[in-house]
C-alpha cells in the first residue's frame, strides 16, 4: 500500500513539475547531468525519453567496454608470457614490439643496422652508437621469442581485438558527450520558447484564484 502511494505521488509530481516556473538554467544543467531530463521537466516526454534512452545505452556500452579492455589486456599479457617468454606487466610499447617482431633478436638486429649506418658509417661516433644500442634494444629479461608463427598470429589477433575495444570505448564516451551537448542546446531552446509561472489573482470577498500563465 505504501509503495503504491509513493508511486502515485511521484507520478503526480512528475506531471506537475513541467508546470512549475523553474529557473531557466535548471533545464540545461539537468540535461548535462542526464540528457533528456531537461526536456522531461519542460513536458516534452517523447524527446526526453529518447535522449535519456540513448544515453543509458551509451553508458552501458562505455562501462562494458571498459571492463572488457582490462580483461583483454590481462589475456594478451598472459599469452605473451606463456608462449613468448615476455615477463608479465611490461610497458605497452614492449607488447607492441612483441606484436610487430617474431623475436627480440630480429628487432635488435634492425636497430643495430640503422645505428651502425648512422653512427659508424656516416658519422663516426662509437660512443653515441653504444648509447643508442643500450637504449633501443631489448636485453636480459626483456627478450622474447615466439614458440611458433601460429602463436604469434594468435597474439596479434588478441592485440587487435583489444585495440578495437579501446576504440569502441572512446566512441561510447564521445557519444555520451555529444548526447549531452544536444540535450543542453535542445532544452535551452525549449525553455526560451515556453515559460510559465503561477500567480495569485485577487477575487471579491477577500478571495484569491491560483492561475498559471504560459509565455511563448
Amino acid at each position: 500500500m505504501k509503495r503504491k502511494t509513493c508511486l502515485i505521488i511521484l507520478l503526480l509530481l512528475w506531471g506537475i513539475i513541467p508546470l512549475l516556473a523553474l529557473p531557466k538554467f535548471v533545464y540545461p544543467v539537468s540535461s548535462l547531468i542526464l540528457p533528456g531530463t531537461g526536456e522531461l521537466l519542460l513536458g516534452h516526454n517523447t524527446r526526453g525519453a529518447t535522449l535519456m534512452g540513448v544515453d543509458l545505452i551509451n553508458i552501458y556500452a562505455f562501462i562494458a567496454t571498459d571492463r572488457e579492455i582490462e580483461m583483454q589486456k590481462k589475456n594478451f599479457m598472459k599469452f605473451a608470457e606463456l608462449y613468448a617468454g615476455v615477463p608479465y606487466g611490461m610497458p605497452d610499447e614492449h607488447y607492441q614490439a612483441v606484436q610487430n617482431y617474431p623475436n627480440s633478436d630480429y628487432y635488435n638486429d634492425i636497430q643495430e643496422m640503422m645505428a651502425r649506418n648512422y653512427y659508424l658509417i656516416y658519422n663516426y661516433d662509437p660512443e653515441s652508437f653504444a648509447e643508442y644500442i643500450s637504449a633501443n634494444t631489448y636485453q636480459g629479461n626483456e627478450e622474447w621469442s615466439w614458440q611458433s608463427e601460429e602463436k604469434w598470429e594468435e597474439y596479434k589477433h588478441l592485440r587487435k581485438r583489444h585495440q578495437k575495444t579501446k576504440m569502441n570505448n572512446q566512441l561510447a564516451l564521445g557519444l555520451m558527450l555529444l548526447n549531452r551537448g544536444i540535450s543542453i542546446i535542445d532544452s535551452s531552446i525549449l525553455s526560451k520558447k515556453k515559460h510559465g509561472e503561477f500567480y495569485l489573482a485577487p477575487l471579491p470577498a477577500n478571495g484569491a484564484m491560483l492561475n498559471y500563465q504560459i509565455e511563448f
